[in-house]
């Protein structure tokens, strides 16, 4: 279901709102936002990385923005686009519509020291032959 209570405690499964609000509503919806943040997550060490996932239905294509704060290009970057795309992939048949694009941002997309070497393998170059442009 949409709402849910376990524990004294009331959850919203936003995919399920989102698809019902697309199926009963229509398709110009503006407001259908997976949001991942919260306001407390300020407060918190290490927050999601993935903020909010932005829907769109245009030309009868579902669309998503996705926005993450911070994201690892090695291990996370390709295993979270293949997620988002499957999850994509569903929503847009729950709803009677054709699977559209992907446009994802991150303000802090980052590779880990422990990948580099292989980062290098893959580019073909050490970072100091990158940087200097050799």
């Amino acid at each position: 279901g949409i709402i849910s209570i376990e524990d004294g405690k009331t959850y919203l499964n936003q995919m399920e709102l989102l698809i019902w609000t697309y199926k009963n509503k229509g398709h110009r919806n503006n407001q259908m936002v997976l949001q991942v943040a919260h306001p407390a997550d300020m407060l918190l060490q290490d927050p999601p990385c993935l903020r909010l996932i932005d829907t769109r239905i245009q030309d009868g294509r579902l669309n998503f923005i996705i926005y993450f704060r911070s994201w690892d290009l090695w291990g996370g970057f390709p295993a979270n686009l293949a997620a988002m795309q499957m999850m994509k992939e569903y929503i847009a048949s729950e709803v009677g519509v054709e699977d559209g694009e992907i446009i994802a941002a991150s303000k802090g997309l980052h590779i880990y020291r422990y990948v580099w070497e292989l980062a290098e393998c893959i580019r073909g170059k050490t970072i100091e032959e990158f940087r200097r442009g050799g």
